[in-house]
């Protein structure tokens, strides 16, 4: 029994970080079983294409096809995680301050946390008893059952979401919960700005499609939400970004999720 109990306290993920005993994060939204529609169809490619001026219908082809996905429930966080949930994390496990923990733009303690590899986001979750969302269940947190575009419905709305410009108000980052409005069907904020959102997924090709990219493989994670420096066109659900995971990025947090 006590080499078991001292097998199990020193448990480490792949990154080699020690995690212990931490108590489960609060607030968290229960997304209920059941389908819900991923991606995009051509259609709304050529919404997106015709709404923002884009040059070329490829940028979003990543996206197709669209197609119903059955998840199990699962908790998420309602918030992105702030500077100050994270920073007991980076004294206690990582030892270490955050890249932006002296910017006065990005380090206010109820903002989200940016500067995180992929890594300590996803020893974070583990520490906290869950772990990183897949793009699925992210994408399902923010869309609901109906496919809209964004958490609040179809229409690209810049007071909403913090997103590039300052039509929201904000130029950086935003304490989290700041957009009310713009909660999704679930009531989870700040799934539309504010800052990317680390998933647990490789960037690969959906199942059908067939477009070729030497960016697909396992070099890339998926990144969803948009961030504060992002058009009304990548704050979309269905938008796929992707990040080199051991890069940090000041634009770029996360959350976590629970299984039931």
């Amino acid at each position: 029994m006590i080499l078991c109990w001292i097998f199990f306290s020193f448990l480490s993920t792949a990154g080699g970080v020690v995690l212990e005993d931490a108590p489960k994060k609060p607030g968290q939204v229960l997304i209920p079983a059941g389908p819900f529609t991923m991606g995009s169809t051509e259609v709304d490619i050529k919404w997106v294409a015709t709404t923002f001026f884009s040059e070329s219908l490829d940028w979003y082809q990543d996206e197709t096809p669209a197609r119903q996905v059955h998840l199990n429930a699962y908790y998420m966080d309602k918030y992105e995680v702030t500077n100050e949930e994270f920073k007991k994390f980076r004294k206690e496990v990582l030892g270490s301050v955050s890249k932006y923990s002296a910017e006065p733009k990005f380090n206010k303690s109820n903002h989200p946390v940016v500067g995180v590899s992929w890594q300590d986001a996803a020893d974070y979750c583990q520490w906290v008893k869950g772990r990183l969302p897949t793009e699925a269940e992210w994408e399902k947190a923010a869309r609901g059952a109906d496919g809209r575009y964004y958490p609040w419905g179809n229409e690209p709305d810049p007071t909403l979401a913090n997103v590039r410009g300052m039509e929201d108000g904000n130029r950086y980052t935003a304490p989290v919960g700041d957009y009310e409005e713009s909660k999704s069907p679930f009531g989870i904020q700040d799934l539309a700005g504010n800052v990317w959102e680390w998933t647990a997924d490789w960037y690969k090709p959906y199942n059908g499609n067939n477009q070729k990219s030497d960016m697909y493989g396992e070099l890339l994670k998926v990144i969803k939400g948009g961030s504060w420096q992002s058009n009304m066109d990548l704050a979309r659900s269905a938008i796929r970004g992707k990040a080199i995971p051991d890069q940090p990025q000041n634009y770029i947090g996360f959350r976590c999720v629970r299984d039931l």
